[in-house]
């Protein structure tokens, strides 16, 4: 094991994607590489030739596998490639770290190097296993409910989601909209946005890649004036969307282990209404930067308050709780005391 000199940041390697879209792993990850090499630390991150990004990239295809023509389409192929490549090279770095899915917990011992994997997702019962079994591996989650139903599990950190705030316009006078932002699968409760919407008498503005259960269950019910559907938004365009709503309705049917929807919005001053399931208690400051209920019944008794709520407060809040600077430091901490 190679031990970082004191006066020197560890060498840090990174194997996911860093893209110009906003996919929320690889958005996490792209902010979390860029605030490591603003803490000094030298890192190196294992992803496609088109990636942007301050680190040093060591690219190992030339575009990822979510676009037209991309030059290997399965994704979990394309992962492994990140994987491997990384641990042919781990002689070269204090510690290692793994987004993918808990996939590289096997290559653990190979790489003979510290190696950091972290869990995007929920922990199934694979994943248990898998981890289990890879007792040398170090595992950190996003959110403390995230690892609750395996306790177990030894765990090297939690560390909470961040963003650069600068990325999100904060907007103090918004319109008159409600939003729903995500993929449109039942889970997300995407249905249980617009009947929100409709019991407050507020029109709903809904973005996210069009699925089969979208065409199927949420296209006729919108009619282009109070129920609107936006499309995909990225970037400004998603900024600008979070921003001016006058509140983000996160409803969900499944619990998750974080929601980073909710700390764009929150980042952007627009305060969220949720239901209490997963990690949103950790996210949500109830009464501070929103509201979470149990059901969509004691939801909409809570909206006259969720719209009171003062939304620069709602902003600086997100911004010293969920900072990328913030999470990059957690996580350097994390790698300092196993490197």
């Amino acid at each position: 094991m190679e031990t970082p000199d004191e006066d020197r940041p560890d060498r840090d390697g990174c194997e996911t994607l860093a893209p110009t879209r906003t996919d929320s792993i690889e958005l996490v990850v792209w902010h979390l590489t860029e605030q490591l090499v603003a803490l000094g630390h030298e890192v190196t991150l294992f992803a496609t030739a088109d990636s942007q990004t301050s680190a040093r990239l060591a690219p190992v295809l030339e575009r990822g596998y979510c676009i037209p023509k991309a030059p290997i389409g399965d994704w979990l192929q394309c992962e492994w490639m990140n994987l491997c490549a990384a641990v042919a090279r781990a002689g070269e770095f204090d510690v290692l770290h793994s987004h993918a899915y808990l996939y590289g917990l096997p290559l653990t011992r190979l790489a003979r190097k510290p190696f950091v994997h972290t869990q995007h997702i929920q922990v199934s019962q694979d994943n248990y296993e898998s981890a289990r079994r890879h007792p040398e591996a170090y595992v950190t989650a996003i959110s403390r409910y995230q690892w609750e139903q395996h306790p177990d599990i030894p765990l090297l950190a939690v560390v909470h989601h961040g963003l650069d705030p600068s990325f999100l316009a904060f907007q103090r006078e918004p319109h008159d909209y409600l939003c729903f932002l995500g993929r449109f699968i039942p889970s997300k409760g995407p249905h249980r946005a617009i009947e929100l919407a409709k019991r407050v008498g507020m029109p709903l503005l809904m973005a996210g890649e069009p699925t089969p259960y979208f065409r199927l269950k949420i296209k006729p019910l919108v009619d282009g004036r109070f129920i609107q559907y936006v499309g995909r938004v990225d970037g400004e365009a998603k900024s600008r969307l979070l921003g001016g709503a006058r509140a983000l309705i996160y409803p969900l049917e499944s619990p998750e282990p974080f929601g980073l929807v909710m700390i764009e919005a929150m980042l952007s001053g627009t305060p969220v209404a949720a239901l209490s399931l997963g990690a949103v208690p950790e996210v949500v400051d109830y009464g501070v930067t929103g509201f979470y209920a149990k059901d969509l019944d004691h939801l909409v008794a809570l909206m006259p308050d969720v719209l009171r709520l003062e939304r620069m407060v709602i902003r600086r809040t997100a911004e010293q709780k969920f900072s990328a600077r913030r999470m990059a430091t957690e996580y350097a901490a994390a790698y300092a005391r196993i490197a």
